[in-house]
């Protein structure tokens, strides 16, 4: 990725987070993962690039909604190969809650 595309990214996550970001939280609205979807934003985009970070990122924001997961939900580490003109393969769109590490598990 360009130095160019990649500051521009980093620009527009920065202004997010200090502009809408406090809107939301004054209205109520906040993430509903750990890390935020703003700091997910940040780590894919670093650790896979700006095409696959983004379309991971998109697939945590369509997540992050009522009705949609909440919980624990690290970048991964490694994602699936995907070809170009189908990136949308790399996201996690389940809407499965997401259990922290120490969490003990649910008694039936």
């Amino acid at each position: 990725m360009s130095a160019y595309r990649k500051k521009a990214a980093y620009a527009a996550l920065k202004a997010y987070k200090l502009t809408l970001s406090p809107a939301f939280q004054v209205f109520g609205a906040q993430c509903r993962h750990v890390p935020s979807c703003s700091e997910y934003c940040a780590e894919c985009v670093t650790r896979h690039g700006l095409w696959t970070g983004g379309w991971m990122t998109l697939a945590r924001l369509s997540r992050c909604r009522p009705g949609g997961s909440r919980g624990y939900d690290p970048v991964p580490e490694t994602v699936n190969p995907s070809p170009f003109w189908a990136p949308w393969r790399a996201g996690d769109w389940a809407t499965t809650e997401r259990p922290f590490p120490d969490a003990e598990p649910e008694k039936t």
